[in-house]
């Protein structure tokens, strides 16, 4: 599954359809990569062969206990479409200007608060809790835009 563009371009709507896309997309690759049979990635994951089948054509969402035991076998192989997916749909990734306007809107306001004791004070993060949580949040967003890089 192709990353989207996400700061200029389209998101990509998640979807259960594109979740379960992305998990048979990774389980068909690794077993045609690695040369497994069906009854080898059953056994990583804890489940029937018949079971792991469904999740190689999408027709069955996977288990909390098997996705975690594919993602300690196969690390990013396994999840790097979803954990794209799940980065470039974010609803909070805002264009670079608005973000960085943001982050620096917080510096501002910490610089202001060290001018009198060289000290941020706890009343001063309160004064300027929403400046920084918006910093927060925007650096966030930019650090998204970070692709997961694939394990091998």
């Amino acid at each position: 599954m192709p990353s989207a563009q996400t700061i200029l371009g389209e998101k990509p709507i998640f979807s259960e359809k594109r979740v379960l896309s992305a998990i048979a997309d990774a389980l068909s690759a690794i077993k045609s990569e690695d040369g497994l049979t069906w009854d080898d990635v059953a056994a990583v994951l804890g489940v029937s062969d018949v079971q792991a089948a469904k999740y190689f054509d999408g027709s069955a969402k996977i288990n909390i206990i098997a996705f975690a035991r594919a993602k300690r076998e196969w690390n990013g192989r396994f999840t790097g479409a979803f954990d794209r997916l799940c980065v470039d749909s974010r609803p909070t990734i805002e264009n670079g200007r608005s973000a960085e306007s943001k982050v620096l809107k917080a510096a501002l306001a910490l610089s202001i608060a060290l001018e009198d004791d060289d000290a941020v004070t706890p009343k001063e993060v309160r004064q300027n809790r929403a400046t920084l949580e918006n910093a927060r949040d925007a650096i966030d967003g930019l650090l998204a835009t970070l692709k997961p890089r694939d394990v091998a």
